[in-house]
């Protein structure tokens, strides 16, 4: 029998319907592609020629509201957004993001899910990543990844109204629609070829459009600093540099949880042994994985993983992540989740942080440990208060010079 394919009417409805006023985040299907091998790598698996043609169709649909593309590093998506841009005759650059792929903001450990995926098959899989389940060996938690991806890509596309496409994988539309609608998707729904899933803000929350179902997440912050959000964020960032099998126990700790409230990719990672041999292991772990030093930070070796910059402090005490965190400065930072092999994750979040964010204010942790650096501290305070759009308290500024005139005293 010959398919004939076409670009989905649903993919034009919504994208036509959508705003033009506010950014628009169309995540998209890539275009047709040969049949998957039985056995074998596919993912330099490319589009077909009906599927570049396709893609250039429906790009000529997104002039000339098309601001950005972004696709999976896999072939076939690259190929597709590629193939979009030259329909609309756009000059956007594609930019390659490693959420909408797989590894990405579902799949953690590739090899350890393809063997799921191998072993219970494809159908049986979208099932679990529609449902509110335990998570499956090297996945994440479905709800807070959907989450956690849709933040992501808005965030990507913030303040540039317009049509934002993000070229992905038909389970990772179906997980995200889902997840955000809070109800599975029949497989008779599942995306075809260039199907797509829109989302937008609005004063109701983020609206999802997907054939002929629409919804919204409520008007909340898509993350947070809840234990879910906060284990599996560091979950995701642990596979990707130092592997969730990692020997060492260590503590993922610091300023990188803000990415939950702003959505933007962490500046750094801080890992934390819980002693020399843990820290060697760690050192270890990170080069065996590729790892490349970085620049030498005075108190920390750093590496590049991935893109991805690593830092490893000198200190392995104390030795307990609650009196780890009570030694930061900025409340903000002192959040952190336990990785020890084979154990439950622990995760602390200090009152204050929570406070932090209720207030929309950057806070204090009192009293400083060590006022020597508190020139470090007020300069974190104005960094963090720009990054999340949140006020200084002139209290807390004054109790911060406070404590550097009495260190410079002593």
């Amino acid at each position: 029998m010959t398919i004939k394919y076409v670009v989905p009417p649903s993919t034009i409805r919504w994208i036509l319907a959508a705003p033009t006023d506010r950014p628009v985040v169309v995540l998209l299907r890539h275009s047709v592609r040969p049949p998957l091998p039985p056995v074998g790598d596919d993912f330099s698996l490319p589009i077909t020629e009906t599927g570049v043609a396709l893609s250039r169709e429906l790009g000529s649909r997104l002039t000339p509201n098309l601001r950005s593309l972004h696709a999976s590093p896999l072939t076939r998506c690259v190929q597709t957004a590629e193939a979009l841009r030259e329909g609309a005759t756009s000059s956007a650059q594609v930019r390659l993001d490693r959420l909408l792929g797989n590894p990405g903001a579902f799949v953690l450990d590739d090899r350890v899910a393809g063997d799921i995926w191998k072993s219970r098959g494809h159908e049986w899989v979208m099932l679990h990543l529609m449902n509110d389940l335990p998570p499956l060996p090297g996945m994440a938690v479905p709800q807070p990844a959907a989450r956690f991806l849709v933040q992501h890509m808005l965030e990507a596309a913030v303040g540039d109204p317009g049509t934002h496409v993000f070229v992905t994988h038909d389970s990772v539309i179906v997980a995200a629609v889902a997840q955000l609608l809070r109800t599975p998707i029949p497989s008779d729904e599942w995306p075809w070829y260039l199907e797509a899933a829109c989302f937008w803000r609005d004063g109701d929350g983020v609206q999802v459009r997907y054939r002929e179902r629409a919804g919204a997440w409520p008007a909340q912050e898509l993350c947070s600093l809840e234990e879910l959000d906060v284990v599996e964020f560091a979950r995701r960032q642990i596979a990707l540099t130092v592997g969730l099998d990692c020997q060492a126990r260590f503590f993922l700790a610091g300023g990188a949880f803000k990415t939950l409230l702003h959505g933007r990719p962490p500046r750094d990672l801080d890992l934390w042994a819980a002693s020399a041999a843990d820290r060697e292991e760690l050192v270890r772990t990170i080069l065996a994985r590729g790892g490349r030093p970085f620049e030498r930070r005075e108190f920390s070796d750093a590496f590049d993983v991935g893109g991805l910059i690593v830092d490893v402090p000198e200190k392995v005490e104390p030795s307990e992540l609650e009196q780890r965190l009570a030694r930061f400065d900025i409340a903000l930072s002192a959040i952190g989740v336990e990785h020890v092999r084979g154990a439950s994750w622990r995760c602390v979040v200090h009152p204050l942080a929570s406070e932090s964010v209720r207030r929309r204010e950057v806070l204090v942790v009192q009293p400083l440990r060590n006022g020597r650096h508190a020139i470090r501290t007020l300069d974190r305070l104005r960094r963090y208060g720009r990054e999340l759009g949140y006020s200084v308290p002139a209290s807390e500024v004054m109790d911060v010079r406070r404590e550097l005139a009495r260190a410079r005293c002593q």
